[in-house]
């Protein structure tokens, strides 16, 4: 058997060379344009919702870091409150370490772990849904005209105070660091990925969050001072300390609220029996308790007092 001449492989080898440029050139070419197409979606979803998230954000990661820097003096606008009582309306919550909002960048990074707690269910008198009595599910797609897939995979109506770290979540496709991630993209699978994220969160997330955002008339944010020996939050949050909470009207930027009072609630029927990380969970939520009825006092609730936290 006679074998193809070198001429004939050099042949191939040139053919099979000019063909993968070309496909080449051509998989950049749907690759790019794919990219245009999805930063002109992006495009439009920032001239519609930008004006009404950008400016909200700067003014409540203002007020963050107002907070952070000094506790400043007590404020409680007991004439603005006899009219408005924010504990009965909607509103923005956040929580975090006075250490963690040091800077927006950080206070937008770590703002993913504040969650709702017993300080807002203490504090605040909306009534909300149970969160874990909905049907199961995986995105916001799987669940009624109204509700949420929230933390435990159950739909749910929206709970109040809306917690800012769900607008950070949502809005994530307006900021810059989707943007280069986009632009990033060397792949047909990275860049696919990015477009199924955008749309879920266009289609299941956007118009709930901008919804809430918008029917938001304060916003609210506790800082925890940091006690000896705690190390992570979850650490501080279960023993007794500090804590800075500032009540700001959304309407027109009032300040009508700036506390700072100790986090330290009698936990109440612990027994040895119990493990101890779940009566350190409860101390958390004692704290958080204790903290939420200081402030009610604070603003003259006469009720505050004859509730035990725990």
């Amino acid at each position: 058997m006679r074998w193809p001449s070198a001429k004939f492989w050099g042949y191939t080898a040139i053919v099979l060379a000019v063909s993968a440029i070309l496909h080449w050139k051509w998989s950049q070419g749907q690759i790019e344009s794919a990219r245009q197409k999805l930063m002109a979606r992006q495009r439009a979803v920032a001239v519609e919702l930008g004006p009404r998230w950008f400016p909200l954000r700067e003014r409540v990661e203002g007020w963050a870091l107002d907070l952070a820097r000094s506790a400043g003096d007590e404020l409680v606008d007991r004439e603005a409150l006899k009219a408005w009582d924010f504990r009965e309306l909607a509103g923005i919550y956040l929580r975090l370490r006075v250490d963690e909002a040091t800077s927006v960048d950080a206070i937008r990074k770590n703002a993913q772990r504040s969650l709702r707690d017993a300080f807002t269910a203490c504090l605040l008198r909306v009534p909300n849904p149970n969160p874990l009595v909905g049907a199961e599910c995986k995105r916001t797609r799987d669940c009624q005209t109204g509700e949420y897939c929230n933390e435990a995979d159950r739909c749910s109506r929206p709970a109040q105070p809306f917690n800012l770290r769900v607008a950070y979540r949502t809005m994530h496709v307006l900021s810059d660091e989707w943007v280069r991630d986009a632009q990033d993209a060397s792949s047909d699978l990275r860049l696919r990925l990015l477009e199924s994220s955008f749309d879920d969160t266009v289609r299941d997330d956007v118009p709930l969050a901008a919804e809430l955002l918008t029917r938001a008339q304060y916003y609210l944010v506790v800082l925890d001072e940091p006690a000896e020996g705690a190390t992570t939050t979850e650490a501080l949050l279960a023993v007794p300390h500090m804590a800075r909470v500032g009540v700001w009207r959304l309407s027109d930027g009032k300040p009508i609220l700036r506390l700072r009072r100790e986090a330290s609630g009698n936990l109440i029927g612990g027994t040895p029996s119990v493990e101890a990380s779940v009566l350190e969970a409860r101390q958390r939520q004692a704290n958080s308790c204790a903290l939420a009825l200081a402030v009610r006092e604070a603003i003259g609730d006469t009720t505050a007092a004859a509730v035990h936290p725990r």
